[in-house]
């Protein structure tokens, strides 16, 4: 996988946990101009309550009228009107009871600049402030009721409370719960790099000893004592067998590496898909007709043509041919077949083996993906071959079907597109 796609599921994580925090705040606001609409609701509502109570009563709009009359010097004295004040009061705080609102207030009559009643003036500049005409009730223009809220917000946060409380909790959960995620990933990321390279290392080191017994072996072959030994002969075959499978292993686990660090590099030519073909066949052969096997080729000798890596095609159908062979428990009957097609090369891989279920068609071209066969463990590989397969064909732009059914045998069929501008004929 390469650096990219490999942070991508945090890129997209982060995106999504921020998204979730960008509406959570947008909620809190919400909220918290929900709760300022109503209450301003229901402060005008209390006040213009109170104005309906006041107007009713003619003595306290006379009293009040002398009091704002006389009122020149910006504030007047309680002592004029205190019946007013309280009833007013009294009042106004019966209606806020009513909304639930039981904040401190200060009552004060506007007129003009003059104000009267209000304490501590310049301690309440910024606060909020309802006002309601009382040119009706009063008859004088110019006169407003208000009151003024010193402490809103504190009763906003109160009513918001646990509602506030609550999201700071689930964001502070969110970005520790994240914070310990990306941890682990990372840690993951880090241990598996660690151990692939600890293996490719290995994979590396491997390769000097198989080299030396390859020599070792060929040199034991060409000795005066192998055309009488048999047994030394026997043993030196299957040296020389095992040691090629332990060099297909080791070409594997690298070539997977540079796979994943997309290191790996190709050599796209006009190939000859039918010596490809035959290359691979002859590799794996051996082991078909060890078991009574054998495998049909169903392709003509007038040459097929591809755009592509012969080396790499090459392992590809060996892959194919090991996988058909490793599943046919039976007589194992193997049907190479290359078919032209109008776009482009059609690559056929049969066999009669154990075949596999339709969920697991899906998985094999996972990496370490194996179809399970019980408690049988007589079908060895590490289950990067078929996800090799799909690499290689992914970068020659060939696509790879299967059809397949439980005991009745599995069909690859890979399609190579036809080049821009070529032509069968």
């Amino acid at each position: 996988m390469s650096q990219l796609k490999r942070y991508v599921p945090v890129f997209i994580a982060l995106l999504s946990i921020l998204i979730l925090l960008g509406m959570q705040v947008y909620w809190l606001i919400y909220s918290y101009r929900l709760e300022e609409a109503l209450f301003s609701k229901s402060v005008r509502i209390a006040l213009n309550q109170t104005i309906a109570t006041l107007t009713k009563d003619e003595g306290a709009c006379q009293s009040m009228q002398k009091s704002i009359s006389c009122d020149s010097t910006f504030r007047a004295s309680r002592k004029i009107t205190p019946h007013v004040w309280k009833s007013l009061d009294g009042q106004i705080r019966d209606e806020l009871s009513r909304y639930g609102i039981d904040q401190e207030y200060e009552l004060a009559i506007f007129k003009g600049k003059d104000t009267l009643e209000i304490k501590k003036l310049d301690q309440l500049v910024g606060s909020a402030c309802y006002r309601l005409s009382l040119d009706n009730v009063l008859e004088m223009s110019g006169t407003e009721i208000g009151v003024i809220f010193p402490n809103r917000y504190n009763f906003f946060l109160h009513r918001m409370g646990l509602m506030f409380l609550g999201s700071v909790i689930l964001i502070l959960l969110i970005g520790l719960s994240f914070v310990l995620v990306i941890r682990h990933y990372l840690k993951e990321i880090r241990l598996s790099k660690n151990i692939k390279e600890m293996v490719n290392n290995l994979a590396h080191e491997f390769r000097t000893p198989i080299s030396s017994i390859s020599l070792a072996a060929k040199m034991i072959y060409q000795s005066d004592e192998i055309s009488t030994n048999l047994k030394l002969k026997r043993y030196t075959d299957t040296i020389i067998e095992e040691n090629k499978r332990l060099q297909r292993h080791s070409d594997h686990i690298l070539q997977l590496a540079a796979i994943e660090q997309n290191n790996m590099a190709y050599h796209f030519q006009k190939t000859d898909i039918s010596v490809v073909l035959d290359e691979a066949i002859r590799s794996v052969n051996f082991l078909v007709e060890q078991k009574g096997g054998k495998i049909i080729k169903e392709y003509g000798e007038e040459p097929v043509y591809v755009f592509g890596d012969h080396a790499e095609l090459v392992h590809v159908m060996m892959n194919l041919l090991v996988n058909a062979y490793k599943y046919s428990h039976q007589k194992i009957e193997i049907t190479v077949a290359v078919t032209k097609i109008e776009t482009g090369t059609k690559i056929e891989v049969i066999d009669k083996g154990i075949g596999m279920a339709a969920h697991e068609k899906k998985k094999i071209f996972e990496k370490y993906y194996r179809i399970p066969t019980g408690n049988q463990h007589n079908i060895k590989g590490f289950g990067i071959g078929l996800y090799y397969v799909k690499a290689v064909l992914n970068a020659h732009h060939a696509s790879i079907l299967v059809e397949s059914e439980p005991l009745k045998g599995s069909r690859f069929t890979i399609i190579f597109p036809k080049k821009k501008g070529e032509s069968w004929s």
